[in-house]
């Protein structure tokens, strides 16, 4: 038996989606002159490895915290489509617009069906971790579409969907603003202004109103055309019973999986490519997500 830890090492300067908020640690006690070490963290809700709930798309969806623990463990499967989508794919070479992500379709993963039939838990490698400390991980990596999405939503078995990317589907570029800076080291956190560590959001404009405020005018979210992310995300979250998503994986390379092959017939499930997996978040109450330990164990 062995263990393989698929989670994203927290630090101050790594990476973060455009638009969240970097990670912060500062002590509120030192070894020296209070004999201790105690240390006050900012985290945003989608840091590194995390898993995304119904919450994250719907004000009245579930919150993490409403789940039980075994609904964040079980058999998973894992299929590795980096041959056909990751970053030395022929179907990245070969797109005529550049502008469009590489994405997946239903027909690369019909193969699977009979898989998706009995695990709990698939997880979508396509070689996407290897960026992970670059900045183009968060553009143009392979992406869902709102077909496979809802393909993936009839499997009543299927209750997470973990992936290497940091969301479902990539923004185009230009969508993305510069990061922001990191807060300043020297901030102390305990000067009654903790929330100035978290720094603005470069995805929103500084005209622009909390996307959680209404006005007088505004329409209604349901009524607004969404993203095709935002889409997907909203097939999955609001299955119900709902698919949570696990994103930011890394380490996919080290369990067992099946290998998507274009042009190939039905693949049968095989027991020696399961493995048992646990994507446990943080148990905030209220949380529409959180950074999670994901962890699995083979049984060689």
């Amino acid at each position: 038996m062995r263990y393989v830890d698929l989670s994203r090492p927290i630090a101050e300067g790594v990476g973060v989606y455009p638009g969240d908020p970097f990670f912060v640690a500062r002590p509120f006690a030192e070894h020296a002159v209070d004999g201790f070490r105690g240390t006050t963290y900012v985290v945003g809700s989608h840091l590194g490895t995390h898993v995304d709930a119904p919450f994250h798309y719907f004000v009245d969806g579930e919150t993490l915290d409403s789940f039980p623990v075994d609904f964040f463990i079980g058999e998973a499967a894992c299929i590795d489509f980096a041959g056909v989508v990751g970053p030395e794919s022929a179907r990245r070479r070969e797109r005529s617009d550049v502008a469009r992500p590489v994405a997946l379709d239903v027909a690369d993963l019909l193969p699977f069906e009979s898989i998706l039939e009995r695990v709990p838990i698939l997880l979508l490698r396509v070689d996407w971790a290897q960026k992970v400390d670059s900045p183009d991980f968060y553009l143009d990596f392979p992406s869902l579409s709102p077909d496979v999405c809802d393909w993936l939503a009839d499997f009543a078995t299927l209750r997470l969907l973990g992936l290497e990317t940091p969301s479902l589907v990539a923004e185009p570029a230009a969508a993305l603003d510069e990061p922001a800076a990191p807060a300043s080291p020297e901030r102390d956190p305990f000067d009654a202004q903790l929330a100035d560590l978290l720094p603005p959001s470069p995805r929103l404009p500084e005209s622009s109103a909390n996307a959680g405020a209404a006005s007088a005018d505004s329409a209604p979210f349901d009524e607004l055309e969404l993203c095709a992310d935002a889409e997907c995300h909203r097939i999955l979250l609001g299955r119900r019973p709902p698919i949570l998503i696990l994103e930011g994986l890394v380490g996919l390379d080290q369990v067992p999986r099946y290998v998507a092959d274009a042009g190939r017939g039905a693949v049968a499930y095989d027991p020696a490519k399961a493995f048992e997996l646990s994507a446990l978040p943080l148990p905030i109450v209220g949380a529409d997500g959180s950074p999670a330990r994901v962890v699995a164990r083979i049984d060689d």
